[in-house]
């Protein structure tokens, strides 16, 4: 299969157009014709992708030996290298100068890119320190003590730096201590090292019996393996470095037995805990928060007196301090940790001087002399460097391949080459490879195989000019293919330079030396990405017009751009689609005043044109031809027409009298709206195919979900090349090793994906295997009903080697699939048929489930792909026929199998009535249930039957055939539950190529069969045989089947989750937690029974360190916020001498991915940005000084922070603690503050006693949250330092403090995971009636719940009470209604403070979640799941600068600006609607809504053994979600004035709108320049009037509460982001805001309101103080005549001649169009009409005319 650059990139877009086409276009044939031509485009799904080669390093030969090294040392280093443990003779150069500057004590910064050997440059000094020591100074060697720390970022990274260290110091055979010791002297200790982070085992203050048997249990299970498949786990483990380095286990394990944590002399690694806190290891590698910890706590004392006593012993002996992923440290966390390293100094009682660092990243910038002081000033702050340290900058030396060229190669042979062939089979490529090369000069033409040829072109292909240039261009840089080709080839036109570019990406990298090694180890970027809906101009004679069969539509766009379409003027509306029939609507929006459709309505293009009235989604439905008919008999839901004025968006829905007249297009309704969903007026069923519509069956036509991706992901990876040694044991390695690793920037979106994409591959291998199954059935010779279907399918699955399902299913799955195949291999022996012993009932839930979605599915069957379908066994066609005929009905057999289709047809869709040995449990993942499954008692056939049938009621005929299909047919469901279903053993699958299928023109629906020449499914008559090209268009699902039967592989892949959800493990119980299980199975390592994670779902988790040696394929679900992520993720694909790595990214809609996908060259290539911490922020010195001052204070009265319940420090020693803290002198420890920093100690003091005073009233008022209320067990009383951390008294890493959890328990109760969440983020995601998904489960929020509220004494059945009822988490909001001012009761505010209105109202109750938790505490099946979205709403600022802190904007008329600390902000999620959410005060139940109704069918959001009852929700409230916080922020003030500008906010959408999206542009031009993600900043505006000067307020602050400090950080910049926004509003060239300027996912629900030429204005005023120039007469009339066909029906004649006049029943006027910005004007017999009232809201400007006229 052709696997090089060009070829693989050409399939994966064609599989997503392929995809896209199929399940988007399939049923629409217009859109499908008028997009064929553009959907291959570049920049629409794709962009060209980018090569990159890894750069080459200089490689020193025989480095060591001519290091600059003392002589002992070289010998030390060059026998590690002999002994191959991490040391190489031939090292790079910078590995080289690392060691040597590392030896003369230099500090170090390493920083070169991916795959470059760092960590060599910390390892290797490292050993080098520790020879030294050992070997000179042999009594301080004696000591014990910490010689280095090497600190990482998160755990994963940690684990992997200790198998490096086992692999080196531990390795099993002993070498490293035989060279140490051969060095330093034989009676030398062995240097030690441990892992001491939150996965180390195990915390507590002493060992405990119990606790050490379990330790003892897993370490054992796992160092001492049984059978053989153990013992080759155990080697490859040992291999990994998995297993700790312990001498002799088994004497370890003994002494733990005892409660002995006692190393051997020559252990090299403690595992526990206790063994490093008595032995103090001499290499301790953690993460920053266990290093908080371990400074803070008695237990880990001893390891920092031996540190210190060791320093003291010899003033020679320094410190080494390694810093790993260096670039991680940004912002206000790198700032903590740069503190916290001060932290330990003042804790060893050390200067700077006595510590030597090592910081090594794969990305920092390094263009120009100001890169380097960035990094070098990064470098002193985050090591604690006061005076300024000289760190030796090592880069990396490039290789230089100059001054090598001695051949070209002519055009012509490339022209002429085929790329294909070098990318083909061994053969074939050999071939290729010696014809191109024996045309050229330099080539040794005795090559004849092609290693050899490999080898030569390794030593010879930078001789050759193309080649040369490729690799130059490509070295350590990504290139996009246009640019190779116009710089490699200038001479050639561009379509042939791509081609000769292609052939040499097809050979370049097959260049590979003997060793391996590759020369141009290629990796590709590609970006994808799907269409964000599809929109068309409603004028059948637009001049770029598209008609199919009687349809028309004017232009069609995939984005949503224009309001009003360029070519012809006339309006434009997104479409929607019933996606089983293809039937196309319009969407648009109606005003909930017009909701009663009458008279001429507007249609409206988004929800939030006008700020302050309701709207309601309306489809209507476009005929697809002019002879439409309605259905002759309506029910109460009518379809009516109505009629669209193309040229201004009215309808007239109230007579026929617009028919038939220009610019009318006549289109159909129905007045309805689903249960549920008011605001959408909609079908009940589709008025093309007569189909019910379920709640989301119209679609828009955006990409939307995982499916798109799956499909890139799954080309991605099977177009891997299988590794070599994983393709010759399929059962072990069904995948041959591909891998790919995926990333999302959300942990849901990482679950989701995982989710999603194993079930798509399942499905999609069941639709395979049922395929061969069928056919092997229709094969036998004796007839095989349907019930054997799962025999065959297990056979199948036996033979191709598949195993599928998911635990515990898999295991008998994979035993009756081994039975199978013997008993077919037995048969097959003695010459017997094939006789199956498995059935449907015996077969697995998920095969159940998956025969029920194949064949009554409702959408994607098998009937739909034309695949297979059902009839009855010959046995019971004949008892049927006989039964018939015995009641006076004669049929023939083929008139009975048309009539048994649309039998079969019809109570599969409606009823999923087949199988009555499957449990309704298992039809609920399959179908939604609407009033239950399998048919009644008294069943009836369905009305098109009966049409087609032409039976009246009481007809004997239609009674015969019932009651004999009923005998012959259905059997009630076992156990019995009153319904009947089709008995399997009476049907049969079929499957057969040649069989004609039909398609009905009117439904869309297939079938195998008419019944009396109409469609079985809506009797039109309609009908024909389907063509070649209808099977075609289903090739997206019919291919897979089909080569499947040709043989090809069937490829299961599965995919995991690998994020933070799936919680840490013991280290007790598992060696591994979930996440870790899944790495190790994704790096192929697997026990018996386990098969290989194929796809890990991760999120930033695995960006850094993890080395997975053979990974050459990466994907990314969205664009990453930065480019070092972006980069880091790039560079884990294609780690080791693999020739093409793949990059892919699916890019989403919104500004930040658009702007990438457009140009993505800042992203791939652009360099790291510059680093910076904070470490000047008085928050954060204030934050480091309470944590020292309390620690010394705890220390002092023998308590720990870790240990102390904060409701026993607050209650009795908090005065103590006040006396002490007006006591400490903060000078007496130089290091303890950065140098040249103003602390103001006074103010920190006051406000820390505050901070306590707040916390101990918050305790005495609520003990629960403190763990100490009544009955509170034992061990439960929360601790001081956890209280600390979520108030942020002490570092939190900006980890974000206002912290909650959802909640989910396993069927018992117990808490099986806990997912942790930003409130800020949660009161949106984890809202009620929102879905999340945990480890491929899915939850709907239900309710609010903490686990152990519902122990408190009384409260098992109220746990919600303790919070319903406390006024820290429901609070009173009052606001203004003149000006929308709001703020909490509790400040007492009198008048409003923006308008001075007295009369201030209480609105609804905002309450702050405690936990969530799912609904009824169970999973839901996802059909089952109807998602109610709510968003967070603008956050809300309610207090007022003080006048003095504002100061101009120098350059600025009206633009004032101020920083402000310790604002108030309120964030709150209204609910649906404004409607808020009903909670009930007991249980915590609650949904979004404000009827009680909404709790009906909801149960406790708990389990527990004392509240079995269901509770009645008799105690509810209605409320918002929110809460309040405090944090610092950057205010722009625009003074208006009020005589020149219009500041009305009701009755003018300029200023909302001008508002609004000046502050977008802000956030997104502020996150920009300071290169964060722009989820990290916050915006919004208010408005404050005043009498003559009103005020826009824009407000910019940091999302994290714990307040990083950037959103003020930019107010120095603020010239020059004044004009970058002045840029964004500018360049882009659509109507109104698209998501290539401002429009994002996280502000969809003011999309309506954003306009960048409203913005543009206000912004224009608010520097030079000018308004908006008139409106040009020629674009008045432009803008007017939309609105002339409305005006008229309404007796309003519109004129223009050089000027517009409105001629009606009374006057004649002039019109005005003038910008809405202005005050109106005024003039005589003038109407004046602003200008956003034609754009945005017709009816307004209408209405103005006629009244004036």
């Amino acid at each position: 299969m052709p696997n090089g650059a060009n070829s693989v990139h050409k399939q994966l877009r064609t599989e997503l157009e392929n995809y896209i086409k199929s399940q988007y276009f399939g049923k629409s044939p217009i859109l499908l014709s008028a997009l064929n031509n553009q959907i291959d485009d570049e920049g629409l799904l794709y962009q060209r992708p980018f090569i990159e080669s890894s750069p080459a390093y200089v490689t020193v030969q025989n480095g060591i030996e001519t290091a600059s090294l003392e002589g002992w040392m070289k010998e030390y280093f060059l026998q590690l290298a002999k002994a191959g443990i991490g040391v190489f003779a031939s090292p790079f150069a910078h590995q080289i100068s690392a060691l040597e500057a590392a030896t003369r004590g230099e500090n170090l910064f390493v920083s070169t890119g991916t795959g470059s050997g760092k960590t060599e440059c910390f390892m290797w000094p490292l050993l080098a320190k520790m020879a030294a020591e050992a070997r000179n100074s042999k009594e301080s060697w004696a000591k014990r003590g910490v010689r280095t720390i090497i600190m990482y970022p998160m755990n994963a990274l940690v684990s992997d730096q200790v198998s490096r260290l086992r692999r080196m110091i531990g390795d099993s055979d002993n070498r490293f201590v035989k060279i140490f010791r051969n060095t330093c002297g034989t009676g030398v200790r062995r240097p030690q090292f441990g892992m001491y982070t939150g996965r180390t085992p195990y915390p507590g203050d002493q060992p405990s019996t119990a606790q050490d048997r379990k330790l003892e249990k897993t370490l054992a299970r796992m160092s001492f393996p049984q059978s053989d498949s153990e013992k080759e786990f155990f080697n490859h483990l040992l291999k990994e470095g998995k297993i700790p380095a312990k001498v002799d286990m088994n004497q370890f394990l003994q002494g733990l037995h005892e409660s002995k944590h006692i190393p051997n002399a020559d252990d090299a690694e403690l595992i526990t805990r206790f063994e490093m806190q008595q032995f103090c290891p001499d290499i301790l590698i953690t993460n920053y928060s266990m290093l908080e910890y371990m400074l803070l706590r008695p237990r880990e004392q001893k390891i920092w007196n031996d540190t210190r006593e060791w320093l003291a012993s010899n003033k020679e002996n320094k410190l080494l301090f390694v810093i790993d992923e260096a670039h991680m440290y940004r912002g206000s966390s790198g700032g903590e940790v740069a503190l916290l390293i001060r932290r330990l100094f003042h804790k060893l009682g050390i200067s700077r001087n006595r510590v030597q660092f090592i910081l090594t990243t794969a990305s920092m910038p390094n263009k120009s002399q100001q890169d380097v002081d960035s990094v070098m000033k990064f470098a002193n702050e985050l090591t604690a460097s006061d005076t300024a340290t000289q760190f030796c900058y090592l880069t990396g030396e490039r290789e230089v391949i100059d001054g090598q060229l001695k051949y070209d190669v002519p055009a012509e042979l490339l022209l002429n080459s085929d790329p294909g062939q070098f990318e083909d089979r061994d053969e074939v490529r050999l071939s290729a490879l010696l014809s191109f090369w024996g045309q050229l000069d330099g080539f040794d033409s005795g090559i004849t195989s092609l290693e050899s040829v490999y080898n030569w072109m390794y030593e010879n292909l930078v001789y050759y000019r193309p080649f040369h240039e490729l690799i130059k261009y490509c070295r350590g840089n990504a290139v996009s293919l246009g640019e190779l080709s116009s710089g490699i080839f200038p001479e050639l036109n561009p379509e042939d330079a791509l081609k000769a570019v292609s052939v040499l990406l097809a050979i370049a990298p097959l260049a590979k030396n003997v060793k391996g090694s590759v020369l141009f180890p290629a990796r590709m970027h590609m970006l994808f990405k799907g269409i964000s809906g599809v929109y068309a101009c409603t004028n059948t004679n637009c001049s770029c017009s598209h008609s199919e069969s009687g349809l028309t539509l004017g232009e069609i766009y995939l984005s949503d751009g224009n309001l009003i379409c360029p070519h012809c003027g006339s309006v434009v509306y997104e479409l929607y689609n019933d996606r089983r029939c293809g039937a196309l609507f319009f969407k648009g929006y109606v005003l909930e005043d017009d909701s009663g459709l009458h008279g001429n309505v507007y249609l409206w293009h988004y929800p939030g044109q006008l700020m302050d009235r309701r709207m309601k989604e309306i489809h209507l439905f476009i005929p697809p031809t002019d002879n439409f008919e309605l259905p002759a008999k309506q029910g109460k839901n009518a379809i009516r027409p109505c009629y669209l004025d193309v040229k201004s968006g009215f309808i007239n829905f109230t007579d026929d009298s617009p028919a038939g007249k220009p610019w009318i297009r006549k289109l159909y309704y129905c007045n309805y709206s689903a249960k549920g969903r008011p605001q959408i007026i909609t079908f009940p069923t589709c008025p093309h195919c007569r189909h019910q519509l379920s709640t989301s069956q119209l679609t828009s036509f955006n990409t939307r979900g995982n499916q798109s991706f799956f499909n890139l992901i799954k080309a991605q990876f099977q177009l891997q090349p299988a590794v070599q040694g994983k393709d010759t044991d399929p059962n072990r390695f069904p995948n041959e090793g591909r891998k790919v690793l995926l990333f999302s920037d959300s942990r849901q979106r990482a679950a989701k994906l995982a989710r999603d994409m194993s079930e798509a591959s399942d499905i999609s291998a069941a639709r395979q295997l049922f395929a061969i199954a069928i056919k092997t059935m229709e094969e036998q010779t004796v007839e095989q009903p349907m019930n054997s279907l799962y025999d065959y399918f297990c056979l199948a699955a036996g033979q191709h080697h598949v195993q599928i399902f998911h635990a515990p299913e898999r295991i008998k799955f994979a035993e009756d699939c081994i039975a199978a195949l013997n008993n077919y291999n037995r048969c097959v022996k003695r010459g017997r048929e094939y006789a199956p012993r498995f059935t449907i009932a015996n077969a697995p839930t998920q095969m159940q489930e998956y025969l029920l979605r194949l064949f009554a599915g409702g959408y994607n069957t098998l009937y739909d792909s034309a695949t297979s379908w059902i009839e009855p066994t010959d046995q019971a066609l004949f008892d049927a026929v006989d039964a018939l005929e015995e009641n006076n009905v004669t049929v023939t057999d083929k008139e009975f199998i048309d009539f048994f289709n649309a039998w079969v047809l019809s109570i599969c869709d409606m009823s999923t009535a087949i199988g009555h040995t499957i449990s309704d449990t298992i039809r609920l993942k399959v179908r939604p249930n609407y009033g239950g499954y399998g048919l009644d008692k008294d069943w009836g056939f369905s009305k098109t039957i009966r049409e087609i049938m032409e039976w009246h009621d009481g007809n004997e005929t239609e009674t015969a055939w019932k009651r004999v299909l009923k005998e012959e047919f259905l059997d009630s469901a076992q156990p019995d539950n009153g319904k009947l279903y089709i008995d399997l053993s009476r049907v049969k699958p079929r499957f057969d190529t040649s069989h004609i299928w039909y398609k009905c023109e009117q439904c869309s629906e297939l079938t195998p069969f008419t019944l009396k020449g109409k469609c079985p499914s809506c009797g039109s008559s309609h009908i024909h045989e389907m063509k070649s090209g209808e099977y075609e268009a289903l090739g997206f699902w019919r291919k897979p089947v089909a080569d499947a039967l040709q043989g090809e592989p069937i490829r299961v892949i599965d995919t995991e989750e690998h994020t933070a959800q799936l919680s840490h493990k013991d280290q007790r119980d598992d060696l591994w937690s979930k996440t870790e299980q899944y790495e190790l199975r994704f790096q192929d390592l697997i026990q018996d029974g386990e098969i290989p994670v194929d796809i890990l779902s991760s999120t930033t988790t695995m960006e850094v360190g993890i080395d997975i040696g053979s990974l050459v394929a990466v994907g990314l679900r969205n664009i990453p916020p930065m480019r070092e992520n972006y980069q880091q993720r790039a560079g884990r694909a294609g780690r080791r001498g693999s020739s093409l790595s793949t990059i892919v990214t699916f890019c989403e809609d919104g500004p930040h991915d658009t702007l990438y996908f457009n140009d993505p060259i800042p992203m791939f290539r652009g360099d790291p940005r510059k680093p910076w911490i904070d470490i000047r922020s008085e928050k954060l010195l204030q934050r480091h000084l309470a944590m020292v001052i309390l620690q010394e204070f705890l220390s002092e009265n023998h308590m720990s922070l870790d240990t102390v319940s904060a409701a026993v420090f607050l209650n009795e020693f908090l005065d103590d603690f006040k006396s002490y803290l007006a006591s400490y002198n903060a000078n007496k420890d130089k290091l303890l503050l950065p140098a040249k920093m103003s602390f103001r100690y006074s103010v920190f003091e006051d406000e820390l006693k505050k901070s306590f005073d707040a916390l101990k009233e918050k305790c005495q008022s609520h003990p629960e949250l403190f763990g100490v209320e009544e009955g509170a067990k034992e061990g439960e009383a929360k601790i001081l330092l956890d209280a600390l951390y979520e108030e942020g008294i002490i570092p939190t890493y900006s980890f974000p403090k206002n912290v909650v959890s959802t909640y989910i328990p396993d069927s018992y109760g117990k808490i099986l995971y806990e997912v942790d969440r930003g409130l800020d983020v949660a009161i949106g995601e984890y809202a009620p009636g929102r879905s999340i998904v945990v480890d491929k489960q899915t939850f709907q929020i239900g309710g609010f719940y903490y686990p152990g509220s519902e122990r408190r004494h009384g409260q098992s059945l109220t746990p919600a009470r303790a919070y319903t009822e406390d006024p820290n988490y429901v609070k009173s909001v009052i606001a203004c209604p003149e000006c929308g001012w709001f703020g909490l009761l509790e400040e007492k505010t009198k008048s409003c403070p923006f308008c001075g209105n007295i009369d201030l109202r209480i609105t609804r109750e905002m309450m702050r979640p405690w936990g969530f938790a799912p609904r009824n505490a169970e999973s839901i099946p996802d059909v089952q799941l109807s998602e109610e979205y709510t968003a967070v709403q603008q956050p809300l600022y309610s207090t007022l600068p003080e006048a003095e802190e504002m100061k101009l904007v120098p350059g600025c008329k009206n633009i004032r600006l101020a920083s402000r600390t310790n604002q108030r902000i309120i964030m709150l999620n209204k609910g649906i609607d404004d409607k808020g959410f009903m909670v009930c005060k007991d249980c915590g139940a609650a949904m979004p809504g404000d009827d009680v109704s909404v709790l009906n069918d909801i149960n406790r959001p708990y389990k527990s053994k004392y509240a079995r009852s269901r509770c009645r929700h008799s105690n509810c409230f209605n409320v918002n979600l929110g809460y309040d916080f405090i944090t610092d922020m950057l205010v722009l003030e625009l003074a208006i004035d009020d005589r020149i500008i219009d500041v009305r906010r009701n009755d003018n959408p300029w200023l909302n709108r001008a508002a609004q999206s000046l502050a977008e542009a802000l956030r997104l031009v502020a996150s920009k320049k300071l290169d964060v993600e722009f989820t990290e900043l916050v915006t919004g505006y208010r408005l404050r009037t005043g009498s003559e000067v009103s005020y826009v307020d824009i407000y910019l602050y940091d999302s994290l509460s714990s307040g990083a400090g950037y959103a003020v950080s930019v107010a120095d910049a603020i010239a020059e982001l004044l004009a970058d926004m002045k840029g964004l509003l500018s360049s882009c060239n659509c109507g109104s805001a698209c998501s290539k300027c401002l429009k994002h996912y996280r502000n969809q629900y003011v999309h309506g309101m954003l306009d960048r030429f409203a913005a543009l204005q206000l912004l224009e005023w608010g520097v030079d103080g000018i308004k908006a120039s008139p409106i040009k007469p020629e674009m008045q009339i432009e803008m007017i005549t939309p609105l002339v066909n409305i005006l008229n029906q309404s007796g309003c004649e519109i004129t223009s001649d050089g000027e517009i006049i409105a001629t009606g029943r009374r006057n004649t006027k002039k019109v005005v169009v003038y910008p809405a910005m202005w005050v109106e004007p005024q003039a005589t017999d003038t109407i004046f009409v602003s200008d956003a009232y034609i754009k945005y809201a017709k009816p307004y400007a209408v209405q103005k005319i006629l009244d004036n006229v």
